[in-house]
C-alpha cells in the first residue's frame, strides 16, 4: 500500500490517522525546521503548529493533490506561516524574515518576529483536555471547521451573538449546551449549518472567552 492510499485511509480511521503522525513526526519536525530556517523540537510551538497542519493534510488530502507528503509539507509551511503573522501583531521583537509565497507562486521574504516558546504549546494541552468533557478532538476541528464564505458568516453570526451574552456564554462553557433555537430565532443562522459545526462554535466559545491568548488568533473573526 502506497503512502497516498494510507493518508486517504487514515482520514477516516483514527487509529491509523495517530500512527501515521506518529511515523512521521520526524518529517514533521524537518518540514517545520525548514520554514523556520532552525532546529525545531517537539518542546516547540511551531511542532504543536506543524503536526496539527500534518492531520489538517491527512484530512482534506486526495490523489488529485499529487505525493502527499509535498502536499503536507505545503500545509505545514502555510500554517506556520499563518501562526507566525498572527503572532506578530501582539509582538514587539526583533524581525528575522522567512520565505513564503505570494499569489503569484513566486517566492518572497515576510517579516517575522522570533519570540520565545512555550506559551502555545501549555495552551494546546490545556485546551485538548478541556474539550475532552464536550467530546471534542482538537484534530478533528479542521473537519468540522466552516471552509464556504456563507457557512462562515453564519458560523460568525452564532459565536458572536453568543459571546454577547453572559447567560449563554455559561451555557455553553458551564452546560457543555449549544443554544442552536435561541441563535436561530435572534439571527439568520441555519439550524442545519449550526449543528453539522456545532464542534466549531463551542470551540470557539470556549477559546475565546477562556485563557487561550494565543490559540484565540486562529478564531479571530474578521468580516466575510
Amino acid at each position: 500500500m502506497t503512502l497516498e492510499d494510507r493518508a486517504v485511509l487514515s482520514a477516516k480511521d483514527e487509529k491509523l490517522k495517530n500512527e501515521l503522525i506518529s511515523e512521521y513526526k520526524n518529517f514533521i519536525l524537518s518540514s517545520a525546521s525548514k520554514v523556520l530556517k532552525k532546529s525545531v523540537t517537539v518542546n516547540d510551538d511551531e511542532f504543536m503548529i506543524a503536526m496539527i497542519a500534518f492531520n489538517e493534510a491527512i484530512n482534506s488530502y486526495n490523489s488529485d493533490k499529487g505525493k502527499f507528503l509535498s502536499f503536507a509539507a505545503i500545509i505545514i509551511h502555510n500554517r506556520i506561516v499563518d501562526y507566525l503573522r498572527n503572532d506578530s501583531r501582539n509582538r514587539a521583537t526583533p524581525f528575522s524574515a522567512i520565505e513564503t509565497e505570494d499569489d503569484d507562486g513566486q517566492i518572497v521574504e515576510v517579516d517575522m518576529p522570533s519570540y520565545d516558546s512555550g506559551d502555545l504549546k501549555w495552551e494546546i494541552e490545556a485546551l485538548t483536555e478541556e474539550l475532552e468533557a464536550y467530546n471534542i478532538s482538537l484534530f478533528e476541528l479542521t473537519e468540522v471547521s466552516p471552509k464556504s464564505r456563507k457557512t462562515k458568516r453564519i458560523c460568525f453570526d452564532a459565536i458572536n451573538y453568543i459571546r454577547s451574552d453572559k447567560q449563554l456564554i455559561d451555557s455553553v462553557i458551564k452546560k457543555q449546551i449549544l443554544p442552536i433555537k435561541e441563535i436561530t430565532d435572534n439571527t439568520k443562522s441555519n439550524r442545519k449549518t449550526l449543528e453539522r459545526h456545532r464542534k466549531y462554535i463551542i470551540t470557539a466559545i470556549i477559546v475565546l472567552t477562556q485563557d487561550y491568548p494565543s490559540i484565540a488568533e486562529y478564531f479571530r473573526f474578521k468580516e466575510v
